[in-house]
């Protein structure tokens, strides 16, 4: 990738969290609207604003935020009702489900409502969470103090039957970086605008989908290989990104990408792989050990073996191991891997000539073409090229989002 991405830095800083998703009802009465919780922070504040967009009768269903994050002393926190960024603890396991106890971080925002988080604040690898019907299951891991969030990939996860989506973001001395995020899951549609204080009334971007949910998952059934559409669920609870569901270690499509892996790693024996991001020029060859091993300023810098379809999906295991410039390139195979462009790497920028071929990540391809601006997460290193839904300013005012399902 040109520089470490967002998802990247969000990894290095905590491997572990969660960020917040957002989800919604209708518009609601003015009556409603003064009813919601505004939640302010001493000081100058940056004002996150929910919007629901949502139409017909379920604009009456409860819809909750759920905002969690690292301050910038390393410790996992959630955002209460007063606006308070406050440590989580194992005291805050209290209310009961399925034999266990889980955290009440959920705050109501039926009709619209907004959150007024101090400039000052710190906030890292934060997640703003929506659900729609029930606030979402958190807890406090008493043995470590980690904070175990929502896995829909997980069967025995009580959010599994909850409608909820989330964006992530990170706010500390630079500014505001975030981005509307499908690399695990898509769960409801969400569009982000980001305004800064030069020009209070015009964003610096707006990215996400504004399609409405039932019809999200009606084009995507329509437009996938079966392969693909099997990853909507039949109630449409959720699509689950491929590594999540029939693409994954023990999924029937295991070794999806397979085909086109080996094919590379045969080609680049014998010829050379040069790479060009932002940090200059790198050829590379596979060794006799399956390792990439690239030539280039200060090298040499090597990928640590031929990855798996689930490390290409997931951008992890060989393609994120090593130095920050081995994860450089790491990134950049696994996103032209995924795209399909890895025989034409010199050509990496065009994403004209993204996902014209099989084996690719279709799943990816979707949101894009249904994403504002074509700018979509559908795998861990989007970014790659400028292709993620990512929005960042240095002088942050509102983060305005909308959401619907339906």
């Amino acid at each position: 990738m040109p520089r470490p991405c967002l998802r990247l830095l969000l990894a290095l800083a905590c491997s572990a969290l969660t960020l917040i998703h957002c989800g919604g009802s209708g518009p609601g009465t003015d009556a409603a609207r003064s009813a919601m919780p505004a939640l302010r922070a001493a000081g100058d504040t940056i004002r996150i604003s929910l919007r629901s967009t949502t139409r017909g009768r379920r604009r009456a269903e409860p819809v909750y935020a759920t905002f969690t994050g690292l301050d910038g002393a390393g410790r996992f926190c959630r955002l209460d009702r007063t606006g308070r960024f406050l440590p989580c603890t194992a005291a805050d396991n209290v209310v009961h489900k399925d034999g266990r106890t889980w955290c009440d971080y959920a705050i109501p925002v039926q009709g619209g409502a907004h959150l007024d988080l101090d400039r000052a604040q710190t906030v890292i690898s934060g997640r703003l969470y929506l659900s729609v019907g029930s606030p979402l299951y958190l807890r406090v891991d008493e043995a470590t103090g980690g904070l175990v969030q929502p896995d829909p990939a997980n069967p025995t996860d009580p959010n599994r039957g909850i409608r909820f989506d989330f964006i992530e973001l990170t706010l500390d001395g630079s500014g505001f970086h975030g981005n509307t995020t499908c690399v695990d899951q898509f769960g409801l549609p969400i569009a982000m605008a980001v305004f800064d204080r030069a020009d209070p009334r015009r964003p610096v971007g707006r990215v996400g989908i504004v399609e409405s949910r039932s019809e999200v998952f009606r084009t995507y059934r329509a437009e996938m290989p079966p392969a693909f559409a099997a990853l909507a669920d039949p109630q449409d609870l959720r699509i689950l990104a491929p590594a999540h569901g029939a693409f994954g270690d023990a999924g029937r499509e295991r070794g999806y990408l397979d085909p086109y892996i080996d094919r590379m790693w045969r080609r680049h024996r014998s010829e050379p792989l040069v790479l060009t991001p932002d940090e200059g020029r790198f050829t590379g060859r596979v060794d006799a050990e399956d390792r990439l091993v690239f030539n280039g300023p200060s090298g040499p810098w090597v990928i640590q073996g031929r990855p798996t379809s689930q490390e290409v999906f997931l951008g992890n295991g060989v393609l994120a191991r090593g130095s920050a410039l081995e994860k450089v390139l790491g990134a950049q195979i696994a996103a032209m891997l995924n795209r399909h462009v890895l025989e034409s790497p010199l050509d990496w920028r065009d994403a004209a000539g993204y996902y014209r071929q099989d084996p690719c990540n279709r799943y990816a391809e979707f949101w894009h073409r249904h994403s504002l601006g074509g700018k979509a997460y559908g795998f861990a290193y989007d970014d790659v090229n400028d292709q993620s839904s990512s929005l960042a300013t240095p002088a942050p005012l509102e983060i305005r989002l909308d959401y619907r399902w339906d």
